[in-house]
């Protein structure tokens, strides 16, 4: 409905504006921009410069820390190697990896430390302080139930920026506080895109000419059906071989 009123497609403009965010970070070599990436990056850059909490839960290698590190690496303020981000505030993380010995007051203890941080800063609105929370969801599995207490800090105004990580969904009394962004599987395009990019870093940083494009492309084609053939007949052992495996396998294969 929307497209027949503005005659373009919608999603052309969202898309442009992530590729335009993720080519400011300057990307390094090898760094694909696929869909998990542009997704995180613009969720994160929007939800940071407005104090919004988020989640971003998915599965192991589907860029969520990489993507928070990028954009961290950038937002430096004023000292910021590109203009665009010269205009936005500079980053102070306080990290915390979650685990199953994860405590209540640990957790209290990292907010308090965030706002610390914030508060002796002389121009808050040139300085955003950040709780970045890893491995949420080791946490939510704790017998200490030590989330509980982001329940009070992430309602109302937030003062400072919190993105948690989770390999996997949380309780919904905890995503309800905040925005969630879920990170879905690769398609066979974004896969080959991914595993192309990997591969043509490879060939340069040793000097070869990349002469196994449709080899490549078709360990890239075999192990989306390997994923396919696991989810319809072995459910139990889908994630046994992951994402970083297959990267990792294309390394190896543009390597030799």
């Amino acid at each position: 409905m929307l497209e027949n009123i503005i005659k373009f497609d919608f999603l052309e403009y969202p898309l442009k504006m992530e590729n335009e965010l993720a080519d400011s970070l300057n990307l390094d070599k090898g760094i694909a921009k696929n869909k998990a990436l542009l997704d995180n990056i613009f969720t994160l850059f929007v939800c940071l410069n407005n104090r919004i909490p988020v989640f971003i839960c998915g599965k192991a290698g589907c860029s969520k820390s990489l993507s928070f590190s990028l954009l961290f690496q950038a937002m430096k303020g004023e000292y910021s190697k590109n203009e665009l981000f010269k205009k936005y505030p500079s980053l102070y993380v306080t990290s915390y990896q979650g685990s199953l010995t994860s405590s209540s007051y640990e957790i209290k203890t990292i907010f308090n430390r965030a706002k610390k941080i914030i508060e002796k800063q002389k121009d808050k609105s040139k300085n955003l302080s950040v709780i970045l929370f890893d491995e949420m969801g080791l946490a939510e599995i704790s017998p200490n139930n030590p989330l509980k207490v982001i329940h009070s800090e992430l309602d109302g105004k937030q003062e400072v920026g919190f993105v948690g990580i989770s390999n996997w969904t949380l309780d919904a009394s905890k995503m309800n506080r905040a925005i969630h962004l879920s990170v879905q599987e690769p398609d066979l395009p974004d896969l080959i895109l991914t595993a192309t990019t990997i591969a043509n870093d490879i060939y340069e940083e040793i000097g070869k000419i990349a002469p196994y494009k449709n080899l490549i492309e078709n360990l890239t084609k075999s192990y989306f059906d390997y994923k396919n053939h696991l989810k319809k007949n072995y459910v139990l052992n889908y994630d046994f071989h992951g994402a970083r495996d297959f990267y990792y396998l294309i390394k190896i294969a543009a390597q030799h």
